[in-house]
């Protein structure tokens, strides 16, 4: 059993809607075996159409969000707090809706908050309590929830492996995992196999982003020693393609890639994904 991969619908689309369903037939086409889906707007998504499409297509799907101020359960604002609760238990009601197994992403604190000094531990606290009510409510469901790790550009809680599995610890729930990113790794990790051999029985998906965000295959991120780590703890799980390009204005704003990565994103991913599975291929059959 090999690897089943997904890709972030940001690669075409930064706003999900019903006007986006098609992609799900194209992902299907272009040889992927998931959809990751976005749920920061989540009053647009539709996941009984969703669902219906999926199976009809015969494609599985993820999903994953970042959470913003107005919802950062980190907040000393109980009424924040609260209102990120509920958003993230709506996300994770979306996800089962749609047939997902696995919700992820940046939803323990808000995504390019900026703070004072050091986070304290009341941080770490307003985000495990919180996170405690969430995974409960998404045991229920049969949900898995993936705390992703990302740069200090753009977090200030939760950069590294480590710091995930010890949010993780402090949650104490079994459904909770980790969800690593090279793109993020490539920042805040010394390297790529050690942080990855340390999820190991603790990962649900992992973001196959390349050091510019382009072509996996293409930048600097050490992709033997990510594969080679997920072949010794014998992962066979999720992986995503996280790659975008520059195709408009919006995507412009939401990635922060400002020059063209390939000549088109079906390119960028056909490639990606052939080199990625091309390399599966060599060190897992190398491993067993």
């Amino acid at each position: 059993m090999g690897l089943s991969y997904a890709v972030h619908a940001y690669a075409w689309t930064t706003s999900w809607s019903n006007a986006t369903l098609d992609l799900i037939d194209h992902v299907k086409s272009l040889g992927f075996d998931l959809i990751e889906i976005p749920l920061m707007e989540l009053e647009l998504i539709d996941p009984d159409a969703i669902r219906q499409r999926l199976e009809r297509v015969g494609l599985r799907v993820v999903t994953s969000t970042a959470i913003s101020e107005s919802t950062d359960i980190t907040s000393g604002d109980d009424d924040v707090r609260r209102s990120g609760i509920k958003y993230l238990k709506g996300c994770v009601e979306a996800t089962a809706a749609m047939g997902g197994e696995s919700f992820s992403g940046v939803i323990y604190s808000a995504i390019g908050r900026k703070i004072d000094g050091i986070p304290g531990p009341k941080y770490w606290e307003n985000s495990a309590t919180a996170l405690k009510e969430v995974a409960a409510y998404a045991a229920e469901l049969g949900i898995t929830l993936g705390i992703e790790p990302i740069n200090r550009y753009e977090s200030f809680l939760i950069n590294t492996c480590e710091q995930g599995l010890r949010l993780i610890d402090m949650i104490g729930a079994p459904n909770v995992k980790l969800h690593l990113d090279a793109y993020h790794m490539n920042i805040e990790e010394d390297e790529f196999y050690a942080p990855t051999m340390q999820a190991a029985g603790k990962l649900c998906h992992f973001h196959l982003s390349e050091s510019h965000r382009g072509t996996p295959g293409t930048g600097t991120v050490d992709w033997r020693a990510i594969y080679q780590a997920l072949a010794d703890q014998n992962y066979h799980g999720v992986v995503g393609l996280e790659s975008f390009n520059n195709v408009s204005d919006a995507m412009r704003a939401a990635t922060c890639v400002w020059r063209l990565m390939a000549p088109s994103s079906d390119h960028l991913l056909s490639h990606g994904l052939t080199y990625l599975r091309d390399l599966e291929r060599e060190i897992y059959s190398a491993t067993d």
